[in-house]
């Protein structure tokens, strides 16, 4: 299975560590309007991704089925496409895109009610860990169209994605570079000036 990279963020203000994934935040979707503050979608894993990655890291099944096919005295013609994933398991896999937020990066106790054009949201703020300074937030559950799951679904239920700012996180590679900085600088500004 091929590895893909690491990608670790920093806080733009601090450098605080604040989290870790396998995506690239530039090529990641944004939010559109009516939400005027063009935050960067970040999918967080869900427990059937947890599931499917502990599937796949015991390749014993697949020997065991293929072992199993040969004692009730079937061909492999005749087990019907075993043959076609004993190719598919030859061929390198991709790793599924994984994202973890540190423990430094907090999240308010309360969420907070962001007025909009079409209504209000419901947003649960993310803190940096050191400076205290917002630097993404999670939607509040009630905004998801599954989230009829009953009053006794967590936080973590609803929280599939995390919505980090522009200009508030940056790669670590990113962080001498004052070139790239400055172009950061203006992602933030002009959010800033445009939510005027």
């Amino acid at each position: 299975m091929d590895r893909l990279p690491v990608r670790t963020h920093h806080c733009r203000f601090c450098n605080h560590l604040l989290l870790a994934t396998t995506r690239d935040l530039a090529a990641l979707p944004r939010r559109k309007a009516p939400a005027q503050d063009a935050a960067i979608i970040l999918p967080l894993p869900t427990k059937d991704t947890q599931e499917t990655e502990t599937e796949s890291d015991r390749p014993a099944n697949n020997t065991k089925e293929a072992e199993a096919a040969p004692e009730t005295g079937t061909t492999h013609e005749e087990a019907g496409g075993e043959g076609e994933e004993a190719t598919a398991a030859t061929q390198p896999q991709l790793q599924p895109h994984y994202t973890i937020l540190l423990s430094t990066t907090i999240p308010e106790r309360k969420p907070t009610l962001i007025r909009r054009e079409d209504g209000f949201e419901k947003r649960l703020l993310l803190r940096c860990g050191r400076c205290r300074v917002v630097v993404g937030y999670f939607l509040d559950p009630v905004h998801f169209a599954d989230a009829d799951a009953g009053a006794g679904a967590g936080r973590e239920e609803g929280a599939r994605v995390v919505y980090v700012l522009p200009g508030a996180v940056m790669e670590t590679g990113v962080m001498g570079e004052e070139d790239k900085m400055k172009a950061m600088d203006g992602a933030w500004s002009g959010w800033v000036r445009d939510s005027i």
